[in-house]
């Protein structure tokens, strides 16, 4: 017969923590995305229109596959009506109320 066992977290579960790796990928694929609406480049690639719609289109998709906003967030640990939030405003903005805004999201910090 054989022995089989069973694992406990204990009473009190801690929540696990994504892999590093793991959140570095999510947070380098939210980072492209803010990267393709803010600051797309012009005049090296012709295709920044189309990879800026892309972007737009992935922050209001509500899918939950891997790479998808929701799951950047769930990995991330960050609220996906947050960042839509501040899409939704910088979009609404003014040139100058948008370099305030992305000068701010270059000083962004996610906790590791």
């Amino acid at each position: 017969m054989k022995a089989t066992f069973l694992e406990s977290d204990g009473l009190y579960p801690q929540k696990k923590k994504p892999d590093p790796s793991m959140r570095n990928l999510a947070l380098g694929i939210l980072l492209q995305a803010f990267r393709d609406i803010v600051s797309p480049k012009k005049t090296s690639n012709k295709d920044w229109k189309s990879w800026r719609q892309d972007a737009l289109d992935w922050f209001y998709s509500n899918t939950t596959h891997p790479g998808s906003l929701l799951w950047v967030c769930e990995v991330l640990e960050m609220n996906q009506k947050d960042l839509r939030g501040w899409l939704h405003d910088y979009r609404r903005s003014g040139h100058h109320r948008r370099k305030e805004m992305a000068k701010k999201l270059i000083r962004f910090q996610i906790r590791h």
